[in-house]
């Protein structure tokens, strides 16, 4: 069982390397400061705490390695074990369904999707939904082959865990009733019966979360269902037009067209093949409906969105490159061919990798993504710098800092303190820098883009003293959105 068994560890590992590598070189994204702060949170007690935005139990998995300590590398590497787990059942289902060769293709095209590898190295939970439905189709296949109530729950609990970890999951219940409809061979009395299981065992896993919320008297998911809009059906067309530009944009970004040729053309070919056009495009039909319907029904569907769909969809082309491949007659043919799309894959995506692991404020993103991960208030470029030389650029150590930013920016911000932590309050702060001037006659002021977000010390009855500036990429110091200051009575 282990000798078959050491292709899938291969892939894990290199799956696992290539994520791990340099993992803190970006700076935290705004809402990786939030899934840090709620995992920090459940050690407080509150497991399901803020979760109206659809991410229920995402942050458990970061708690449970304790982000007190190294919270930036902690809260990513949670989401490469998620990874590494629908890696292994991606893999897994390929292979019992198309073979060997098919299975290796899979899970290279995995490791080297530029856009999988940039979102599995943050702690968001999109790639970690992704993963689990790819989870959900492997154990779909598994109840749909044996057709027993143990089966039934598994799924039921692997598919109730995609869409806890984050509602964009949720189109994939679809996913589910397919595989368990048209793939399985039992009577449709035992079809049914197994998705009622699978059914009631995934609504059970909602109570806890529910009942919290109802108990104390928080939103029921309103930012999460906000993301849904059904209109009339003009602005429903152009919604879905600019979601579906937006899908194009992130299979055409990321610097290689290389893993997007890859994509598409394994898709055709799961289709053109004899021998795997009926399983071929049952599972391609149950991962591209929910796809369509999220581009359909979802009223703004953002870049990192669609990785809820892509892991399956790149899983299911390695399993349509593979079956090109062993129509091949002879092992020497099919040996060049599969070492051609493995060689062009991951020369393809080397250099994006190298400009992450070194110099991520370069790395060549949509511009959506470049906005939210590298030059607006969301990315973490600049505050981490300004929080990591306190220690050198705080004189007096008594003078409290208060951070002039969103309250998720400086929570976010202190996860890289040393020694010393910001004060956090809601934009601009100014209750709280008044404060400190009363109580110690100064303060230290860190601002954020002033006066959009923070305030503008210029404006108030105290000296100003401008001590550094932290440039985001494309600023320099005289144009730096990330400033430090003292203010003196």
């Amino acid at each position: 069982m282990a000798f078959k068994c050491w292709r899938f560890v291969i892939l894990s590992l290199i799956l696992w390397g290539t994520r791990v590598a340099a993992l803190e070189s970006l700076p935290l994204h705004n809402d990786e400061g939030l899934h840090l702060t709620r995992a920090v949170e459940v050690w407080n007690g509150h497991p399901f705490w803020n979760i109206s935005d659809g991410k229920i139990i995402n942050h458990w998995l970061i708690a449970a390695f304790y982000p007190q300590n190294s919270p930036v590398l902690i809260g990513r590497i949670a989401t490469i074990f998620v990874s590494m787990v629908g890696l292994a059942a991606g893999c897994a289902l390929v292979k019992r369904h198309f073979g060997t060769t098919a299975m290796i293709l899979a899970g290279v095209m995995w490791i080297a999707s530029p856009y999988l590898f940039f979102y599995e190295r943050t702690a968001l939970s999109d790639a970690e939904a992704g993963a689990l439905v790819v989870v959900a189709a492997w154990s779909s296949l598994r109840l749909a082959r044996s057709g027993t109530i143990r089966d039934a729950i598994i799924t039921g609990l692997v598919l109730a865990a995609a869409v806890l970890f984050k509602f964009t999951a949720a189109p994939f219940v679809l996913t589910v009733i397919l595989i368990i409809l048209l793939l399985s061979q039992h009577p449709l009395r035992t079809r049914i019966v197994n998705l009622v299981i699978a059914g009631f065992t995934a609504a059970i896993c909602f109570i806890p979360p529910l009942a919290y919320l109802l108990i104390r008297g928080d939103d029921f998911f309103g930012i999460a269902l906000g993301w849904i809009g059904v209109g009339d059906s003009s602005s429903q067309n152009l919604a879905f037009v600019a979601n579906l530009a937006q899908l194009w944009t992130q299979l055409t970004s990321f610097g290689t067209l290389a893993w997007t040729a890859f994509l598409i053309g394994g898709l055709a070919l799961l289709l053109i093949i004899s021998q795997t056009r009926k399983i071929g495009g049952i599972l391609l039909l149950a991962a591209g409906l929910p796809l369509i319907i999220m581009m359909v029904f979802g009223r703004e569907v953002l870049p990192r969105h669609y990785i809820a769909a892509l892991p399956l969809m790149l899983v299911l082309a390695g399993a349509g490159l593979g079956s090109l491949v062993n129509l091949l007659d002879e092992r020497r043919e099919k040996w060049i061919v599969s070492a051609l799309v493995i060689a062009i894959s991951f020369f393809a995506i080397f250099p994006f990798m190298q400009t992450a692991y070194n110099d991520p404020g370069t790395l060549p993103l949509s511009a959506e993504e470049r906005r939210q991960f590298i030059t607006d208030h969301s990315s973490g470029f600049g505050l981490r710098e300004a929080v990591q030389a306190f220690p050198d650029s705080i004189e007096e150590k008594n003078i409290p800092i208060v951070a002039s930013m969103f309250r998720d920016s400086c929570l976010r911000a202190n996860f890289y303190a040393v020694t010393v932590e910001m004060i956090c309050a809601n934009a601009p702060g100014l209750p709280q820098i008044e404060d400190a001037l009363s109580a110690h006659g100064a303060v230290y002021v860190l601002v954020d883009y002033a006066p959009l977000i923070g305030v503008d010390v210029q404006t108030l009855d105290a000296a100003a003293t401008k001590i550094a500036a932290y440039p985001r990429p494309g600023e320099t110091n005289d144009t730096a959105s990330v400033v430090l200051w003292r203010l003196d009575n």
